[in-house]
């Protein structure tokens, strides 16, 4: 599985030690045209990571690109246990267009989720992390 630049925010987190995910604290969903009028869905995710020693939070985010069977119940806070399961259906042969489908997890280590949020793309970015709670006003 691949997401762009994840590494590289990962890699920010890691210097400050072991880290969580705690929960989904944005959701965007746009329909955007291309160069050549067709429309993308694209999905932002902001999860709220925690430093473990430090409790020191941040917003992580990331893209989802022409995302397809989106659904989303009725919840009033998305906690995690980890980030969102990602499968890659490329190995089975599915279409480019849903080469992931992307669900929570119910914390049990099934792999089941607890069906607050799902959804297939065809490929994902990691966009930002910065500081959960600004000193600025």
């Amino acid at each position: 599985m691949y997401i762009k630049n994840y590494k590289n925010i990962i890699d920010k987190l890691n210097c400050m030690g072991s880290w969580t995910y705690e929960e989904i604290v944005g959701i965007k969903y746009n329909i955007e045209q291309d160069f050549e009028d067709n429309y993308i869905t694209v999905l932002d995710l902001t999860f709220k990571v925690e430093v473990i020693n430090t409790k020191q939070c941040f917003k992580l985010k990331k893209r989802y690109y022409n995302v397809s069977n989106f659904s989303l119940k009725k919840v009033t806070k998305l906690y995690l246990t980890n980030s969102l399961i990602i499968h890659d259906k490329k190995e089975l042969g599915w279409d480019s267009d849903q080469r992931y489908h992307v669900h929570d997890d119910s914390g049990y280590g099934e792999n089941d989720g607890y069906n607050f949020i799902e959804f297939y793309c065809s490929s994902i970015e990691a966009l930002s992390l910065e500081e959960f709670y600004s000193t600025s006003a």
